[in-house]
């Protein structure tokens, strides 16, 4: 039986049945063959007879026409069985078979069979051939049909104009037919193959993402064994490999008493029975944290797990289990616990800031909620890189910290600085992975606690007395940028005081509030630590031991506001920026002597010509972080500077864009 349907198979598929089998031929292919001959043999059998027969009643050109034919089928099958391609035997036969047609057309021998295999002609050669091929062929024999049918003479036979029609229409809808047929089938198999692609695609991205994730992930059977498909995270997570065909209970051996275990499998037993809903089997999980041990007890890791049912198909269910290593997570929860008490004091020293200037302080922790609001917005902002996030982050962070060092608030100023330590280090990263962005996100939650505490607390202080809100604002922002200047210059040991020449109330009024105090005081922080000298160096030089940095805010005709922020210190050293643009390589094309362009570079994200940082500046953000607010204002800035007398920065913004945002705000 087996022999006689190789047999069979061999004839029928041409002896490349294997080559399916080895994916060396398509499917669509091997049914071309498969009906091709058994179509051939057919025919080959009845043309034969139907010649032999036509020759016994006398005419013998018809017969020899029929087993000439039948011969070509022979041959056919033949080469089909050879390494020429399937259109080359196909040519061959289906060209006699076109000749064949065009006798029985015009000999007017067109009924019965002959009829019928006039009319499967343009089946067979669009088939066998293909849409291009096939309609040249089934044409050919189409004009032979029209020039036997209304050339009168030209055919043994006279056909009737109905006759005629009947003919024509018939073969033409066939062809038509057989045309959308072979169009639609190709259409199909492109659509098939752009799906294979897809598919092919989202398998290799699955694979890859299934190879790249942090979380270890795995099926379990009805034992409780462990799937080959399984992501290599597993392997890592649990410092084992080769875990296929492992029961997954054995490998807890070491972290799981006996008895712990065999709950572990009533559990899985469940799981896989289904017999409760997901959010039922994940709350009595045992082991969803636990302590994971390995073999020699040589690693201690704390691990979190969740299983879930899985169907696939026919009713088998398997049980999805993933695994992963929260150790550092729970460390940091440990961490946190233990400086909780800490924290309360430190917050109680706060406090007292908080009684001496309340609304000051209101003012500050309303500027940290935009801070903060304005992180999460980046957060959720697909359209930005991680590396485009941990910059306007940082500079968020930034921001939040220069704010808490004026208010004299040390400890929660260190952490700011200690947070942004650790962006720094990622902006230096090429890749920046999930777990340290979650890292960075769950240090900003514990720090958004600190902040709500803080509003906690001044919702207990007795509210600023009611006024004029212009005069507060005004008191704000100065008391605000005094402080700053202050702060400074007693971190850098130097001396130095803030004045105020000129401030136009309707800026504070309709102007936006938040980011002039935000840019002032970067400014007025800049100047203390770049530019004012240290007493000594302003006494040789003959200036005022004590330095001086003033603002002048102006509303001016022309709807936009002024800044004016000047510094009688030293001015910029331009041989310094050059040096230190080119160490950056922040001037690759550009000319190193030119002031306009060394000036554009101090703006520059990460320069700072300070040799070391601390909390108060040498990181290269307070610059880079007013371009970008006045640029979102769509503002300009110039900057003056002379040796040895001083900077002065001008900032310019339009007043209408800053009416809307405030509305708008």
């Amino acid at each position: 039986m087996i022999a006689a349907r190789d047999l069979l198979y061999n004839f029928i598929f041409s002896g490349k049945w294997k080559k399916l089998e080895a994916h060396d031929l398509d499917t669509d292919e091997l049914i071309r063959y498969s009906l091709f001959n058994i179509a051939l043999a057919a025919g080959s059998l009845t043309l034969t007879g139907f010649g032999i027969s036509v020759m016994i009643q006398g005419n013998l050109v018809r017969g020899a026409s029929d087993c000439l034919v039948a011969l070509f089928c022979v041959i056919t099958i033949l080469i089909l069985r050879t390494k020429l391609p399937f259109a080359a035997g196909g040519s061959l036969m289906l060209a006699a078979f076109g000749v064949l047609n065009g006798v029985f057309i015009f000999s007017g021998d067109v009924r019965g069979f002959a009829a019928l295999w006039v009319f499967s002609y343009p089946i067979l050669t669009i088939f066998v051939l293909g849409l291009q091929w096939g309609m040249i062929l089934a044409t050919l024999l189409f004009c032979a049909m029209l020039m036997a049918t209304l050339i009168p003479g030209l055919a043994m036979m006279n056909y009737s104009p109905a006759i005629a029609a009947r003919f024509l229409g018939v073969y033409g809808l066939i062809t038509l037919l057989s045309v959308v047929y072979e169009q639609n089938r190709i259409i199909k198999d492109r659509h098939l193959s752009r799906l294979a692609r897809e598919l092919q695609a989202e398998r290799d991205e699955i694979t890859a993402m299934k190879d790249n994730l942090k979380t270890g992930v795995f099926l379990l059977d009805h034992d409780f064994t462990i799937q080959p498909a399984y992501s290599k995270a597993l392997e890592t997570v649990l410092e084992m490999e080769q875990l296929q065909g492992v029961q997954f209970t054995d490998l807890l051996a070491s972290s799981l008493k006996a008895q712990e275990r065999e709950t572990l499998r009533d559990y899985f037993t469940m799981v896989i029975n289904r017999s409760f809903d997901n959010k039922m089997l994940e709350e009595i999980n045992p082991i969803a944290e636990f302590v994971f041990f390995n073999d020699n007890f040589e690693t201690e890791k704390n691990v979190r797990t969740s299983f879930a049912p899985v169907d696939r198909g026919h009713n088998e269910y398997f049980i999805l289990g993933t695994v992963t290593d929260i150790t550092a997570e729970v460390e940091l929860q440990r961490q946190l616990a233990a400086e909780a008490d800490k924290r309360d004091e430190e917050m109680r020293a706060l406090f007292q800031v908080v009684n001496v200037e309340p609304r000051v302080f209101s003012d500050f922790i309303e500027d940290m909620e935009y801070e903060f609001d304005l992180i999460n917005r980046i957060l959720k902002d697909r359209s930005l890189s991680v590396h485009q996030a941990m910059i306007r982050i940082y500079q968020a962070v930034h921001a939040v910290k220069s704010n808490a060092l004026i208010l004299g608030l040390e400890n929660f100023s260190g952490k700011l600085h200690q947070l942004e330590s650790k962006i720094k280090k990622l902006q230096d990263q090429e890749d920046i992975g999930f777990e340290e962005v979650l890292h960075i996100t769950v240090e900003l939650e514990n720090i958004m606690r600190e902040k709500d505490k803080f509003r906690e607390t001044l919702a207990k202080i007795q509210s600023f007395k009611a006024g004029d809100s212009r005069r507060q604002d005004r008191y704000v922002l100065i008391e605000t940028l005094t402080k700053a200047c202050a702060k400074a210059a007693a971190a850098l040991e130097k001396k130095a005081r803030f004045e105020v020449e000129a401030l136009d109330g309707i800026i504070l009024e309709y102007g936006p509030r938040r980011v002039i105090k935000e840019v002032l005081t970067q400014l007025v922080r800049n100047a203390v630590f770049h530019g004012i000298e240290h007493p000594k160096e302003r006494e040789a030089l003959g200036k005022d031991p004590e330095g001086l940095v003033k603002l002048s805010m102006k509303y001016q005709e022309n709807r936009m506001i002024h800044l004016k922020l000047i510094d009688d210190g030293k001015g910029l050293n331009f041989d310094k920026i050059r040096e230190k643009a080119g160490r950056l390589n922040l001037l690759p094309n550009g000319n190193a002597a030119d002031r306009n362009q060394l000036l554009q570079v101090i703006f520059s994200a990460g320069f700072s010509t300070a040799e070391t940082a601390n909390e108060h500046a040498g990181r290269g953000v307070g610059l880079n972080l007013v371009k970008e607010r006045i640029r979102d204002l769509r503002g300009s800035i110039k900057l003056q500077t002379e040796p040895g007398k001083g900077t002065a920065f001008n900032i310019y913004i339009p007043l209408e864009l800053s009416m809307a945002e405030t509305q708008a705000s």
